[in-house]
């Protein structure tokens, strides 16, 4: 019995792991349950049996992206400086969305017509959640502080957004500074909050 569970757990992994590469390589079009299960060298049955279907497989993959960015932030060292803080955590997650910008996509902007998440999936962006508002508060304190963590992430999506349109800046450089330049005024603004 216990065997037959780690080949199952092991499986289930197996085939997100070929799902977030085909994600990778030619976004959400390029996964569907067949070609999951082809990559996999498994079956079709078996994907419908471990994820429930199409829409399950891509609830994994939403969980799974939002799990992968947690841990890049949580392994993020914190210094002297709050603010410089707050920027590497914005920059980090800027970096995440250009090296995996499919799946960055289903995260926050639902290419799958199949999964809408609800209120229990959206839970997996609670370990960012609160590691963004651990960094907002040593700088704007815990009054605003949770206005501005949902704020300043608001900010960071919409940035991300632009520059992935090529409508940030002209140039890379340029780009790069008016992000920088943006989440630093955005937290400045709530930081003046706490004084009024």
């Amino acid at each position: 019995m216990g065997r037959r569970k780690v080949r199952t757990e092991g499986l289930r992994r197996e085939l997100l792991t070929v799902a977030t590469g085909l994600l990778d390589a030619g976004g959400s079009t390029a996964v569907t349950t067949r070609a999951v299960a082809a990559g996999a060298g498994s079956s079709l049955a078996a994907v419908n049996e471990l994820f429930g279907g199409k829409a399950g497989l891509v609830r994994a993959i939403f969980a799974e992206g939002f799990a992968r960015l947690a841990q890049e932030l949580a392994a993020l060292e914190t210094g002297d400086d709050p603010e410089a803080d707050v920027l590497a955590l914005a920059l980090t997650v800027r970096s995440f969305a250009h090296r995996h910008s499919h799946l960055y996509e289903v995260m926050f902007s639902r290419p799958f017509a199949e999964f809408r998440p609800d209120a229990h999936d959206t839970r997996a962006a609670e370990a960012i959640y609160q590691v963004t508002l651990a960094r907002v508060t040593a700088v704007v304190g815990p009054g605003p502080a949770r206005d501005a963590a949902i704020g300043l992430f608001a900010t960071v999506q919409g940035l991300i957004g632009l520059e992935s349109s090529g409508l940030l800046g002209s140039t890379p450089r340029s780009a790069d500074q008016r992000f920088r330049s943006t989440v630093t005024a955005t937290l400045h603004g709530f930081a003046g909050r706490r004084h009024e």
